[in-house]
């Protein structure tokens, strides 16, 4: 990350302005996926906005891995957030509905069978 350069500090450093641990900085540096809320808070950390962090590319490449990176960092965060409120919501409503009721058998008069 250029930034972290041109500003003159060390991952460690910058883990500790971000609050979060020094390894996800590497992580993140050396092309990993991380959150939204983890781009934030290095955005944050650097006094820069989000887009700045990704830089101007080198050429469209590099662009592109960039771009499709922080989409899919978005998309499974957004994902997960999904995920877990449909779970809540399926959990919330059978509690709404109570237990199930057990079936009535009911003979038709017009039934074939005795």
């Amino acid at each position: 990350m250029a930034l972290i350069e041109e500003q003159g500090i060390t991952q460690v450093e910058l883990a500790r302005l971000a609050g979060i641990h020094p390894d996800t900085v590497s992580h993140v540096v050396h092309g990993g996926h991380c959150s939204t809320d983890t781009l934030e808070k290095l955005a944050a950390a650097l006094g820069v906005d989000l887009g700045e962090l990704f830089g101007a590319p080198a050429d469209e490449r590099s662009a592109a891995l960039k771009r499709d990176r922080v989409v899919g960092a978005v998309l499974r965060e957004l994902s997960s957030a999904v995920s877990s409120a449909v779970t809540h919501e399926l959990s919330e409503h059978k509690k709404r509905r109570g237990p199930r009721k057990r079936a009535v058998e009911v003979k038709l008069p017009f039934s074939d069978t005795v």
